[in-house]
């Protein structure tokens, strides 16, 4: 029998896709896709001794163009914990108003969020939001209100306080209250289905997660919330890649076996039994 020591990019791929489609086709209302970006070049200079187009026009990640190495370094490595700090800070902001709004009911969440390298280099993240009426409006329009408020300010700093502020960070771990180095964020795609906002997320996290020179600043998440109502789990949506891969060996006459795996437990095969019907379910109308 053939053995495979960890997932294939392919396998990944699929698991991701299934991932995002089966929890965002779960919740089941609009959603929106909305990004935030690193600063411009004031902040991240170009490293023109790699630029590919002729000497005097202008630099461009379209044309193959990167940061320096040095400002991608400290960009990069600082990038997941500002992010986090900022993406709590404006859930804490939209938690607060909508609760001063009377609201005391559970309190809404994103749906999941990406992050990778734009073509210059440096990383950036897509985040899907709730598109609903009532409080997931508000909580998500308040939410995305503070990113903006908070990348207008910045860009009115200094460019060299906004650099120096990451490289504190980076060197010695101090961080600069109040600045969490992003250029500008914007809230589009609000027209997509969300059967193509979660295509969309899937083939970018698909897209980062392939580039380990990034290390754990790629990631994705998909809410807890969604997952656990769902079971649609990376842990159990790599078993079905298994069980298929199973399947086409039986068929082979490569495998004198049982599609699932005798050592695994009756609680977990019901579950992964489960999650493959959900993923096999035609998308809703």
């Amino acid at each position: 029998m053939r053995h495979w020591s960890r997932p294939s990019p392919g396998g990944r791929r699929v698991a991701l896709d299934r991932k995002w489609r089966a929890n965002v086709q779960h919740y089941g209302g609009p959603v929106s896709i909305g990004t935030l970006t690193p600063p411009g070049a004031d902040v991240l200079p170009w490293d023109t001794s790699l630029c590919s187009h002729p000497a005097g026009e202008k630099c461009s990640g379209e044309k193959g163009c990167t940061v320096e190495w040095i400002y991608r370094e400290v960009y990069n490595r600082t990038f997941a914990a500002r992010r986090s700090r900022l993406h709590e800070a404006a859930q804490k902001a939209a938690d607060r108003a909508v609760r001063r709004m009377g609201y005391g009911g559970e309190l809404p969440r994103n749906i999941g969020a990406a992050s990778g390298p734009q073509r210059r280099g440096v990383l950036h993240a897509h985040v899907t939001s709730r598109r609903g009426a009532g409080i997931e409006a508000s909580w998500a329009r308040i939410y995305w209100r503070f990113i903006e408020t908070i990348c207008k300010r910045e860009s009115l700093m200094d460019p060299a306080e906004r650099w120096a502020a990451l490289e504190r960070e980076y060197v010695t771990g101090e961080i600069t209250r109040g600045v969490y180095g992003f250029g500008f964020q914007h809230r589009g795609h609000l027209g997509r289905s969300a059967e193509k906002a979660a295509r969309y997320m899937a083939r970018n996290a698909a897209g980062y997660m392939a580039n380990n020179a990034y290390g754990a600043s790629t990631w994705h998440y998909v809410s807890t919330k969604l997952t656990r109502e769902t079971g649609a789990t990376m842990r159990v949506l790599r078993s079905l890649n298994y069980v298929y891969v199973r399947r086409r060996l039986i068929a082979a006459g490569e495998l004198e076996d049982g599609v699932y795996p005798g050592w695994w437990s009756d609680e977990w095969r019901e579950l992964v039994q489960r999650v493959e019907c959900l993923v096999a379910a035609p998308a809703a109308p």
